[in-house]
């Protein structure tokens, strides 16, 4: 089972069209994908410049339906988004989300209060608060927000669960919170990304680290596979050695979703 769940397109901040990644998807010999642009919304109801606005979502949705129809019998494309949880914005999520049927929902945080962690342009500003304070605090910051996002019920993927490790930090603890987060996607019957994204960014790895995934495998959480592809190039960037990394620990299935069932199939 080939299956890629986590894309982005020109509808959020990918520069691939849906049908580019389709074709890319059938000439690459993927089974499955699953589109997830992102949905940022924040407390007060304004949207980040990148993200999908409420009349874009509704564009969205019938965009994904149309390819899913079109190259029904050569792939299969899943209706899903990436959400990220900011503290305060539970309300207009449940508003939001509701109106739709999605396959899949990503959650994700990316905000450690006013600081966007993956973006460049503050990234010397996570590096002052880092500098200052030390990693180990920010990444117990960081996770008490991840662990928030979890208690909502509202997703089913944790979507690259260290992603706060991208600027090349390694926390020297954090395993009582990672412990913690894990315990939280068990009781709620989510799955966890494995993602190659950390592959092209500073880090130079693969999200989650080696700890975290053998934490998830002793509890026997799920797995769905991703490279976070914003480009039609990026759907099976470090594809190989992302089925290497997950193997490394037992796990030989991979979860598919379809209207937030899951279902399990052998990679």
């Amino acid at each position: 089972m080939k299956i890629n769940y986590h894309i982005h397109t020109t509808f959020s901040d990918g520069s691939s069209s849906m049908p580019d990644y389709c074709k890319a998807a059938i000439q690459k010999g993927f089974d499955e994908i699953a589109f997830t642009d992102h949905l940022t919304v924040f407390p007060d109801g304004s949207v980040e410049p990148h993200s999908l606005s409420l009349l874009k979502l509704e564009s969205y949705v019938r965009e994904v339906k149309t390819v899913s129809e079109k190259y029904k019998d050569r792939l299969t494309v899943r209706l899903g988004l990436e959400v990220d949880y900011i503290p305060g914005n539970e309300n207009i999520l449940e508003d939001v989300l509701k109106n739709y049927d999605f396959d899949l929902l990503i959650g994700g945080v990316h905000f450690v209060g006013n600081i966007c962690i993956d973006s460049s342009r503050q990234r010397r500003v996570m590096e002052q608060e880092v500098k200052r304070n030390g990693f180990n605090k920010f990444y117990s910051a960081y996770l008490s927000i991840v662990a928030k996002a979890i208690e909502t019920g509202f997703f089913d993927i944790l979507g690259h669960m260290d992603l706060v490790r991208i600027w090349g930090f390694t926390p020297s603890n954090g395993d009582f919170e990672e412990q913690r987060v894990l315990n939280l996607v068990k009781r709620k019957n989510m799955c966890l990304e494995v993602s190659s994204r950390g592959m092209r960014q500073p880090v130079k790895s693969i999200y989650p680290s080696h700890r975290i995934m053998s934490e998830a495998r002793e509890l026997e959480i799920p797995i769905v596979i991703g490279t976070d592809a914003h480009t039609s190039e990026e759907i099976d960037y470090a594809y190989d050695f992302l089925t290497s990394y997950v193997r490394t620990f037992g796990y030989t299935r991979v979860a598919t979703f379809n209207r937030h069932r899951i279902l399990e199939k052998a990679l």
